[in-house]
């Protein structure tokens, strides 16, 4: 409660035009807003300007700040918002690769891998992981972000529904979608592999 006091003052002082304020909330959302924005971009420089740009947009509306019940989630909408504008200016001045720029990795799916030795549960499990990754960046934008929040930011399904204008079922059913999805990958890539913590990681989050 007295977290939460601090921060609702916080939050008062950067609506009254409060430099130092804005500073210490600056450092305190930082990393979360960072992580967030790159699940969308996946490239740390791209993330750096869309978080300066989220930062820029929360001070050009600081008035408002004052009457924001859940700070987390709004920031995260206007990382989202600012990830996918970064996205679609840069399709739009993105030059086409030359087949001799492609890395060889991408185009020759026959090539060995780089080591002989069979892979050590370490390797497999950081192949996973990325494996992870890419099946949620290949959601569709809503589930995704849904996903995300829940999984990654621990909010619940009414604190989603809030801020993202939605209701509370159609959250759960953005859940149970991406959910189904990731785990439907992962076994088409590993058939074999044991799904425990996988399972333990997607369904331990707060509903």
């Amino acid at each position: 409660m007295e977290k939460k006091k601090e921060l609702e003052d916080l939050l008062v002082s950067v609506s009254e035009n409060d430099d130092y304020a804005f500073r210490v909330f600056y450092d305190l959302y930082y990393r979360s807003v960072f992580r967030f924005a790159y699940y969308f971009l996946r490239n740390r420089e791209a993330c750096g300007e869309v978080v300066s740009n989220v930062f820029v947009a929360v001070w050009k509306s600081r008035v408002a700040l004052r009457r924001i019940e859940n700070i987390d989630a709004y920031l995260y909408v206007v990382a989202r918002n600012e990830a996918n504008r970064y996205l679609k200016e840069s399709r739009m001045r993105r030059r086409c690769l030359s087949f001799e720029e492609i890395p060889i990795s991408l185009i020759d799916r026959n090539s060995p891998p780089h080591s002989e030795d069979a892979p050590d549960s370490r390797l497999i499990e950081t192949e996973v992981e990325e494996l992870v990754r890419r099946l949620i960046n290949d959601l569709p934008e809503r589930c995704r972000t849904v996903f995300l929040l829940n999984r990654q930011e621990g909010l619940s399904s009414r604190e989603i529904a809030e801020a993202l204008s939605l209701s509370e079922s159609t959250v759960r059913v953005q859940i149970k979608i991406a959910v189904d999805r990731i785990v439907a990958g992962i076994r088409t890539h590993y058939p074999d592999l044991k799904l425990v913590s996988l399972l333990l990681f997607l369904f331990t989050a707060r509903f």
